[in-house]
Parts: C-alpha cells; structure tokens; sequence
C-alpha cells in the first residue's frame, strides 16, 4: 500500500495513492507498507530512485543499510513494533532521502509510525512547518521512534519492579515460594531480558542511522538548525542505551537471585532428608539386633524387653535431634 503525505501549510494531508496516479507536486513523505513490485515500480518511476526489497533491508551489513545512489540517501534501521502483544518483535524499516522527499518502505506497522501520523496529520501540530522537508520528516519519525522506546522502557521497568517485589518484599505471612512461583519468575525475567536485547538492537540501529545522517552533506540536510536536531536525537539514544544497560544488570541480578534461592530450597529440601536419615538409622539398628534369630537373647523372654525395645528406639531418634537443633542445624 502507498500513502502519500502532501504538505498544507503546517500539517500534513493524507491520501491513499491509486495505480498509475501522479505524485501531488508538494508531496513530502511517501510511505510504502508491504508493497507490491507495482508498488515499488510506481514510486521509482515517482522519485526516479531504486526501493530496497525486503531481502536487501534484512541485510545487516553497514554497506546495505547505509549508502548513496544516484543523489538518493539510504538509511535503514530495525524498529520495534508488536510490543503491546507477548511476542515483541524487531524488524527494518528503511528511509530513503530523495530530493526534497522522504520515503520509507516497512513491513510492519511499528506503533512509534502511528502516533507520529496521527500528530502531524492535525493542524497546528508543532512538528510540521510550511518549509518541511523530508529530513525533516526522517527526524520527527525517528524522534518518535525514541519516545516510544522510553515509553517501553517505562513498562519494562515496572514489570521488573513487580518480579523484583515480589522475590524480596515477602512478608512473614505470605507462603514460601513453591516451584510454580519460581517458574513464573523465571519466566517473567527472561521475557524482559530477552525484550531488553531487542530493545538495545533498535537503540543501536537508530543511532547508527543518525552517524550516517550527520555525515550527509550541508546541502542535502537544508536548514542549519537540522545538525543541532540531529545531535539533540544523538544524546537521547545514548541516555536510552545507558539506562536499558542499567535494566539489563538489574535482570541479571534477578535471575542470580531466583537461581540462588532455587538452589537453598532444594538444599533445605535436602537437609531434611538427611537429618531424617541420620535420626532412623540409631532406631533401625536397635530394631536390626533384635530381629537377629539367637538362641540367646535373654531380653526376648523378659516381660519388659519390649518395651526397653520401644524405648531404646525412641530415645535413639529423640536424641540425635535434640542435638542438631541445639547446633542450629534444624
């Protein structure tokens, strides 16, 4: 699908753009979602610039992510989308410079895209100027994109507030935590790293994109106030790099703790079987010497021998574990 964003004084008007149809003259974004290779062919005859197939945006090398081609600039970055659903995903989005316009070519629908076209389609949005260009439009998007990931940072950190609270702040009352309890917590931890390591891709790919923007030369970025923009953009990945960093140590410590805790459990576990083993085996002894079938053993015809019996295998049990809680080791 092609959507073509012309420019109205200080917004920008939407339309969705049919076969064969010609580009509005003060179109400043065009945004291809799954395009078809009409599509594609329709927007090259447009900008008289190549688009990227999906198979060269998955390419992780700087040199098919970030080049120049007859006067058009090629920028492509991974972008988060789906974070509102379980199975968070990463995919390219690539940016395509041509001119005065900006392209972009994506196979998702990342939520950073929707929010920034829902502002600047609204009169008197205060991203959109009369003299916008597509640089202009590449960094609004991108700027969004950063919102949006500290805004998923947000969440990603009270979830681990929420596992954190729950493995430390445990009141006497609560019960102790059984195996499902560790499992979940297991689980909830490595979601939110496994989410941060996506999260730390995209910071990387989008800051990489901006290097490659500042490197583009004084005449294509237009107005002076772009590299002040650019630089601003460039310390708030950094920030966002910095603190995903800090959340990824503090998941680390979590899943330290929850393995830590697992193992004095079953160690628990395991003292129990062994103090009980210790505290039966003086009673299974006495028992063993008086199951033995001697002609002689003068207590079996004794009227108090069973009881001494009895009594000796209780005091034999009763004994070795008064012992071990005096010691501390019950």
């Amino acid at each position: 699908m092609i959507y073509v964003y012309a420019l109205q004084d200080d917004y920008l008007m939407p339309s969705a753009a049919l076969a064969g149809a010609e580009l509005p003259p003060n179109a400043v974004w065009i945004d291809l979602i799954n395009p078809t290779h009409e599509e594609d062919v329709q927007v090259e005859n447009w900008t008289k610039a190549t688009i990227p197939t999906h198979e060269d945006m998955i390419e992780i090398e700087e040199s098919s992510r970030f080049y120049a081609e007859n006067g058009a600039q090629y920028l492509t970055a991974s972008i988060l989308h789906s974070t509102e659903l379980k199975h968070h995903g990463i995919a390219p989005v690539s940016f395509i410079l041509t001119g005065k316009r900006l392209v972009t070519v994506r196979y998702t629908d990342p939520k950073a895209f929707i929010l920034f076209i829902g502002r600047a389609t609204k009169p008197g949005n205060g991203l959109i100027t009369p003299k916008c260009s597509g640089i202009s439009i590449l960094l609004g998007l991108i700027e969004a994109v950063t919102d949006r990931i500290a805004d998923i940072l947000e969440g990603v950190a009270g979830e681990i507030d929420v596992n954190s609270h729950a493995i430390f702040r445990r009141s006497e009352n609560d019960k102790p935590m059984t195996t499902k309890n560790f499992r979940d917590s297991l689980n909830n931890i490595g979601i939110q790293g496994a989410f941060l390591s996506k999260i730390r891709e995209s910071i990387a790919g989008v800051s990489r994109l901006l290097v490659y923007t500042a490197a583009i030369p004084e005449e294509a970025l237009g107005k002076k106030d772009i590299r002040a923009t650019i630089k601003s953009l460039e310390r708030d990945t950094q920030s966002l790099s910095t603190y995903v960093d800090f959340l990824s140590n503090k998941v680390t410590f979590l899943l330290d703790t929850v393995v830590g805790l697992i193992s004095i459990e079953q160690n628990a576990i395991i003292k129990i079987f062994s103090v009980a083993a210790v505290a039966f085996m003086p009673p299974t002894l006495v028992a063993s010497i008086y199951g033995m079938n001697f002609h002689f053993m003068p207590e079996l015809d004794e009227v108090w021998g069973y009881p001494m019996a009895i009594a000796l295998m209780i005091a034999s049990a009763v004994i070795p574990l008064l012992i071990f809680r005096k010691k501390g080791w019950l």
